[in-house]
């Protein structure tokens, strides 16, 4: 079953303008500590990992349909890469306390699948959220 669906797109432009104003200030506020990690092997393309991964946690964000100030925060969604490079979504913190609320209100573990994709300048994440089948 279905509970949720976001999704956001993004101009990667304005990841860029940003940067270019508030660089590491911005991503510290907003990207957890994986995500800053792994950028630091992308500085050719930054602008780009940054974008879509703003996007994705826009996704998250609507997808679980949050009220600001409930206790979703950008930082503690982080977007990682399995070993065959497949996104997922890695939540800790606050947020990781959020989700684990929701799962006890349905009594069930929830499943968040996520894809991201770019057509320069722009980048798209989208995001649905189910409740895991019972093993």
């Amino acid at each position: 079953m279905i509970i949720g669906v976001g999704t956001d797109i993004l101009n990667v432009e304005r990841i860029k303008k940003i940067l270019k104003k508030y660089d590491q200030k911005f991503i510290n506020r907003i990207y957890g500590k994986n995500e800053v990690l792994i950028s630091q092997g992308k500085l050719n393309n930054s602008d780009n990992f940054f974008g879509k991964r703003f996007a994705a946690k826009e996704a998250t964000w609507k997808a679980l349909s949050s009220i600001r100030g409930e206790g979703l925060f950008f930082k503690e969604i982080e977007i990682l890469n399995d070993p065959n490079g497949k996104p997922y979504l890695f939540f800790s913190g606050k947020t990781k306390k959020y989700i684990e609320k929701k799962e006890k209100k349905f009594n069930a573990k929830l499943r968040f699948d996520i894809s991201l994709s770019d057509e320069n300048p722009f980048v798209v994440a989208f995001v649905i959220i189910s409740l895991a089948p019972h093993v």
